[in-house]
């Protein structure tokens, strides 16, 4: 077998079906990752947080605008029939509207948004923050379409193309148009996002179908109830950069996100991992097989852990080096920032909402989320006031593991199993122990007189080589292991009870 025969049946044997999606997600952040390295060198301190800035709201709009229709359709989808299409055109043609609306609404909010944020910055902006965000809204639904209908590599290819095109488009404008050109660069790939909905459809890729009005009321019942949770969850997950942006100067708010630059990082691979969970789950209660659908829940637990554990074991170990290389020493502040913001990582292991998600239960995640964020506010609050920048951070930290808890209750009831059997537990120990043993040989690297970025080179690849060699010898002496058996009642899935 050669060696790229090799890497392929190990990716498939780590991530399985969704490896080419993974490997499409981690190429566009290969492609995307020098990004905001590049501009904090392009832009001064103030406009770098300008950008964060630009973009955490047009993120936000994206999050929060779409209503749950594009979640609805790894939802309505997988589970066949000829009505696939007209859910297809219901969503593509009501986030239209939807973008529209919106970014005739950022047009007159842009200048009060510039007040409240920062220096007023963004009033500047209005046209291209409304341009792009109204067009990204419109498109967000591109790669999931894609990837309900079970194209892998088609929706990969969709993610690095529009990926990179915006890294380069954005790179392009800042560098010889400042600013200005970096915010129209944006609004011109928006653009073209809408541009490959048109080919999509035309080359039938995804259905595509007249709308039907009972259909819509029937995904209406699982979206907006859902669309309600998102806006919870959106406003809980991004209340701390807000509650900083609004409290501290632009620099400030820039040391704050450089700190937490790797985070993005996380979804690369729980956002694919955990939407091919969904179609699997989908696609095992359409054929009544309980016992698939656990597996597909655990099987995703056991491929984040994989990566995610020692993913946050190397930001331990390298990133105080790393950092100051990358972002300059403009930004040593961020670097014990960034060390206390790594430990949200773990947590990422457990893809409940969409476990949720898949279960069809909307509604409860739309109360847990009202909590959610009720906690979270006074959590990061609390915590700004206490400790400053740090204890947003920790704030955060803390109320996403208390979420955790409350959803895990919750998702056993759908799975059918009790807490001791809602994953296979001793495996994930075993992830565990084989990421910190390997953090061993690593930080002996440092005391071989190697600084810098060969340190860091050097030390992740004796990290990956004695971590994988304890993972594949744990997989060879626990290869007889039987699979975590589940309860014997059926798994309830209700849409948006």
């Amino acid at each position: 077998m050669t060696a790229i025969g090799k890497a392929r049946a190990l990716a498939m044997r780590v991530l399985g079906a969704s490896s080419p999606l993974v490997a499409g997600r981690l190429i566009s952040a290969a492609l995307t990752f020098a990004l905001p390295l590049i501009l904090a060198r392009l832009l001064l301190p103030e406009e770098f947080g300008t950008y964060k800035q630009f973009f955490l709201i047009a993120q936000t709009l994206q999050l929060t605008g779409q209503l749950g229709l594009t979640q609805s359709l790894y939802y309505f989808l997988p589970r066949g029939g000829k009505e696939r299409g007209a859910y297809v055109s219901q969503t593509f043609f009501s986030l239209a509207v939807l973008g529209v609306g919106f970014g005739i609404a950022l047009w007159f909010a842009a200048p009060q948004l510039g007040r409240w944020l920062g220096d007023g910055s963004l009033a500047s902006l209005r046209a291209p923050l409304a341009l792009f965000g109204g067009l990204m809204l419109a498109s967000a639904s591109l790669e999931s379409a894609i990837l309900s209908e079970g194209r892998i590599v088609r929706a990969a290819l969709a993610y690095v193309l529009t990926d990179g095109l915006r890294a380069g488009a954005l790179v392009l404008g800042a560098k010889y148009g400042g600013p200005a050109g970096l915010f129209w660069a944006a609004a011109g790939t928006a653009a073209a996002r809408v541009a490959a909905l048109f080919f999509i459809v035309a080359t039938r890729t995804v259905p595509f179908a007249r709308p039907n009005a009972a259909l819509f009321r029937t995904q209406l019942a699982y979206a907006l109830p859902f669309a309600g949770a998102s806006y919870l969850y959106v406003a809980q997950r991004y209340f701390s950069q807000y509650a900083v942006s609004a409290s501290f100067d632009t620099a400030t708010f820039a040391l704050f996100a450089v700190a937490s630059f790797h985070m993005p990082v996380v979804d690369i691979v729980f956002t694919p991992l955990s939407d091919v969970m969904i179609v699997h789950i989908g696609k095992a209660q359409h054929a009544g097989d309980k016992h698939a659908a656990w597996r597909a829940w655990d099987d995703a637990v056991q491929k984040l852990a994989s990566i995610l554990f020692p993913a946050a074991v190397c930001a331990w170990l390298f990133g105080p080096t790393l950092l100051p290389l990358l972002f300059t020493h403009k930004y040593d502040g961020s670097v014990p920032l960034f060390l206390l913001a790594t430990a949200e990582i773990p947590l990422w292991i457990l893809p409940l909402d969409a476990l949720l998600r898949a279960a069809g239960d909307t509604r409860f995640l739309f109360a847990f989320n009202g909590v959610r964020i009720a906690l979270t506010g006074g959590l990061v609050i609390g915590g700004i006031h206490w400790f400053g920048l740090p204890g947003a951070i920790a704030g955060g930290i803390l109320s996403e593991g208390l979420a955790r808890v409350g959803m895990l209750a919750r998702g056993k009831r759908f799975l059918g199993v009790s807490a001791a059997r809602m994953c296979d537990w001793a495996a994930l120990a075993r992830t565990a122990m084989a990421a910190a043993v390997a953090c061993l040989p690593a930080y002996g690297v440092r005391f071989i007189g190697l600084h810098g970025m060969a340190a860091v080179v050097v030390g992740a690849l004796v990290y990956g080589a004695v971590y994988l060699g304890i993972t594949f010898a744990m997989m060879r002496l626990f290869r007889g292991s039987p699979a975590q058996p589940i309860a014997d009642s059926q798994p309830r899935l209700v849409v948006g009870r």
